[in-house]
């Protein structure tokens, strides 16, 4: 079911090729709205997806240029955290985009919210595409993880679209 669902909203998508770094969050926005649809809901599977379409595709003008690959680079991270927000304690399954731009660096993160309740006792984790032989690679080893193994089984109670400077 992922497959047809992305595949038809990788058509609708109009991904260019290069954006401004003040643009790739509206390009993130745009990519998860043609995914979900109306009422659709966003899976661990959708997240990996989209996050790999939108790295291969959307490059960032003076950051993507393949120079240096920790300019841009995945991190994939789960846990149960309470940040104080609106959110409360929540289990969050994460992949976020990371840009340095000479002594500045962005994350644009894109996160599935879950209650806490399934994920009790299991251990954050997190990994970098960088410590792969390849997305591919960092792929498969996602689906080993135990996270992403209960997150399937849950229904996320949202998502967010984070883009900020650390």
């Amino acid at each position: 079911m992922f497959a047809a669902k992305f595949k038809q909203a990788q058509k609708n998508i109009n991904m260019p090729r290069s954006v401004e770094l003040k643009n790739i969050e509206n390009e993130y926005l745009a990519a998860v709205k043609q995914l979900i649809g109306a009422g659709s809901v966003l899976t661990p599977d959708d997240v990996i997806g989209l996050s790999k379409t939108l790295y291969d595709e959307i490059k960032v003008k003076s950051i993507s240029n393949g120079k240096n690959p920790h300019d841009d680079m995945l991190l994939f991270q789960y846990g149960t955290y309470d940040w104080g927000d609106e959110t409360g304690e929540h289990f969050s399954f994460d992949i976020t985009r990371q840009f340095s731009k000479r002594d500045d660096m962005y994350q644009l993160a894109l996160t599935l919210i879950f209650e806490p309740g399934p994920f009790k006792g299991l251990n954050s984790y997190n990994s970098w595409i960088i410590d792969f032989g390849g997305t591919d690679e960092w792929i498969a080893n996602i689906r080993t993880t135990r996270g992403y193994r209960l997150a399937q089984l849950q229904i996320p109670k949202t998502y967010k679209v984070h883009f900020t400077e650390v």
